[in-house]
């Protein structure tokens, strides 16, 4: 099973351009996850690109578990500029500033937004675009 994870507000990827709906911009952080089958811990493997980033963006990442913390195991670097990425583990907001020399590597617990079962990453280009995002965002529900 895929699925595609949110952006940036209410911006949703676009597979489809349908004509006076438009699509995303082009240079945004975007995301694709897919499932583990019959996992009884609900665990997605994402993965995050963005050839250019340079506005704000984010990707949300949901879940269909009832539990109300989610472990993400995230990996994210870029080729060029500084990216600022911003999170909520269970110790409140949290940034990161990932360049070239400094990926971001790291496990947090987060907790689920109650509305929608989900968590948000959001990135920032630092002076100017930022190049050649990739990465992965593993999680699940234990």
């Amino acid at each position: 099973m895929s699925r595609l994870a949110g952006l940036g507000g209410a911006f949703l990827v676009c597979l489809v351009c349908v004509a006076g709906m438009g699509c995303a911009p082009s240079n945004i952080a975007t995301g694709t996850c897919t499932d583990t089958f019959l996992s009884t811990i609900d665990e997605w493997t994402c993965k995050v690109k963005g050839d250019v980033v340079g506005q704000k963006s984010s990707i949300s990442f949901t879940t269909e578990s009832r539990n109300q913390v989610a472990v993400a195991i995230i990996a994210l670097q870029v080729t060029k500029g500084t990216l600022q990425v911003k999170y909520y583990d269970l110790n409140g907001e949290q940034k990161v500033l990932i360049t070239p020399s400094e990926p971001m590597s790291l496990t947090m617990r987060t907790r689920l937004r109650r509305d929608d079962r989900s968590f948000t990453l959001y990135f920032e280009p630092v002076n100017g675009d930022v190049n050649g995002l990739t990465g992965t965002v593993k999680y699940s529900t234990p």
